[in-house]
């Protein structure tokens, strides 16, 4: 039953999460409930928007790697179609939502805070994870096999997406790292129009910042946070520092095996280090790359950013790192 896969999917580790950033189980079916409702009359709509050109262009690359602050950058200084916290809400009729709440063309002039990949504000940019757990099966594992990707039915998402960005009528940016970024093979056969920015960071921080993740939402390092490689089980029961650098170098490794099937016109590589120390003239080439306009010139060659690139844990810990990253 869809209703118990979604909720199993969204729900794999409330119970592991502090008290006070858990999930409320009637909330969140009273929002499911309406969005079932009102699913009929969104898919009647996107008959409208059928293969739509417009890109639909897909950030991914390890969690806590600067994919979250580049989604907010394209979105604000770049003329984009985007899902935001608000449209969110409503998973299962994501036209509806945008012809209500949507908001394109950048200039919103939102904070670029977040906390985890969660921005704050109606109007940022949202993950739209439940969309993903509402159509996929994503219990296990985010690296679906074959047959698991062929039990799923992806006309409805190929819809939606191409229905998003046919009514915004500019590149829709996408990034979700948990249902994404295994994916990129079937996506780019399932969209002829998607495009992949896959974003890099040192990857000693990209560790050390899950690892502070891992703490701050669950009291205990050990626990496993976001995307999670088909091997998972394998690696629950070795030391975190372990655990976060396979789960980092294994979304690389894949990432880098879709890349390798891709036309140059349908990927781009960015690093972290780079979008913070020039923004400007990597969102310029970010533009060019998904076809979208600059909303402002003048703010764009303002823009001045900061890598969070220090080390914050425990010489140990530090080396613990180095060595479980090394080749």
């Amino acid at each position: 039953m869809r209703a118990i896969r979604f909720f199993r999917s969204v729900y794999w580790d409330n119970e592991l999460r502090r008290a006070d950033i858990r999930r409320r189980l009637h909330a969140d079916l009273a929002l499911y409930l309406k969005n079932r409702a009102l699913a009929p009359a969104d898919a009647l709509l996107r008959r409208n928007y059928v293969g739509t050109r417009q890109p639909i262009v897909f950030i991914v690359g390890a969690p806590r790697s600067g994919t979250t602050v580049l989604y907010q950058l394209m979105a604000e200084h770049l003329d984009v179609g985007f899902v935001n916290n608000k449209m969110a809400r409503y998973f299962a009729a994501p036209l509806i939502a945008a012809m209500i709440h949507g908001r394109a063309g950048g200039g919103h002039r939102f904070d670029l805070a977040s906390e985890y990949g969660r921005t704050t504000g109606d109007r940022s940019p949202h993950e739209f994870s439940w969309f993903w757990h509402y159509h996929g099966d994503f219990r296990l594992h985010d690296d679906l096999s074959p047959d698991e990707l062929d039990r799923i039915d992806w006309r409805p998402i190929k819809d939606a997406l191409e229905a998003l960005a046919g009514y915004f009528k500019r590149p829709l940016v996408i990034k979700n790292l948990n249902s994404v970024a295994y994916q990129v093979t079937w996506l780019a056969k399932l969209l002829p129009s998607a495009k992949f920015i896959w974003i890099r960071r040192d990857e000693r921080f990209t560790v050390q910042s899950i690892l502070r993740v891992r703490e701050d939402q669950y009291g205990d390092r050990n626990i496993w946070w976001s995307v999670r490689p088909r091997d998972v089980a394998a690696w629950r029961d070795k030391p975190a520092v372990e655990q976060v650098a396979h789960q980092v170098t294994d979304i690389g490794i894949a990432i880098e095996s879709a890349f390798e099937s891709l036309s140059a016109d349908r990927q781009m590589e960015l690093e972290y280090e780079d979008l913070m120390a020039k923004p400007g003239e990597t969102l310029r080439r970010v533009a060019g790359f998904v076809g979208a306009g600059i909303v402002d010139e003048g703010r764009l060659d303002g823009l001045a950013l900061r890598a969070r690139n220090e080390k914050t844990v425990d010489d140990k810990t530090w080396d613990q790192i180095q060595v479980a990253l090394a080749p």
